[in-house]
């Protein structure tokens, strides 16, 4: 700036206090497509689910309780829920159908008919599932552009694309293999589950599904 006599001057607080005001917006406007472009929000989410995943694992054991991750895709959302019930207990209380008739296990194991070990086919079917509220596992939502696809488990002859997905953790120290996908634009980052030491580990990519 120059004065009327010639001779330069600076600027006002107020002009300063306006162009610190307009970098700050640029730069708020600008940080959703930065985290989308480095794949930072996918990233970040994957390591809270191993996290969350290696947790459910050591809770799963310690309290003999069966836990599982829930995975909704079309919300983009995860949360953990667990039961009292164990696979020992496999009867537990009758679950009633529309009808008011007590459902034999043949029949609720139907909707389980890909779990290859037919005990836990018959405990899953009875298995009463609430939200665990333990602050690590609490129901999250992806930030920005990152969404859930492909997610893989052994109950599913094909990769999920929709609806929910379910990981389970057994008391006797077991964990579905399973892979749980997050992508953000060209960014993949896949929650790998190790179904006999409870490893859950990000991988870069799209790693190979196990047939």
């Amino acid at each position: 700036m120059i004065r009327d006599g010639g001779q330069p001057r600076g600027f006002t607080l107020i002009e300063v206090l306006i162009v610190v005001a307009v970098i700050g917006v640029m730069a708020l406007a600008a940080a959703p497509a930065l985290d989308s472009f480095t794949g930072a929000n996918a990233r970040s989410a994957a390591g809270e689910i191993a996290g969350a995943s290696r947790y459910l694992f050591d809770t799963a054991a310690l309290r003999h309780q069966t836990c599982r991750l829930v995975v909704d895709i079309d919300h983009k959302e995860w949360w953990a829920e667990c039961t009292a019930a164990g696979p020992g207990n496999r009867r537990g209380q009758p679950v009633m159908g529309k009808d008011g008739v007590a459902e034999d296990d043949e029949q609720l194991s139907r909707g389980y008919s890909d779990e290859p070990d037919a005990e836990k086919r018959r405990f899953l079917a009875r298995a009463r599932f609430t939200e665990f509220g333990d602050r690590q596992v609490q129901k999250r939502r992806l930030k920005g552009n990152a969404a859930f696809e492909k997610v893989w488990t052994p109950r599913q002859r094909e990769a999920q694309t929709r609806g929910k997905a379910y990981v389970y953790f057994f008391p006797q120290g077991q964990v579905d293999p399973a892979h749980v996908p997050v992508v953000d634009g060209s960014s993949v980052y896949t929650v790998v589950t190790q179904p006999l030491t409870g490893r859950a580990r990000v991988v870069n990519g799209w790693p190979e599904i196990p047939r």
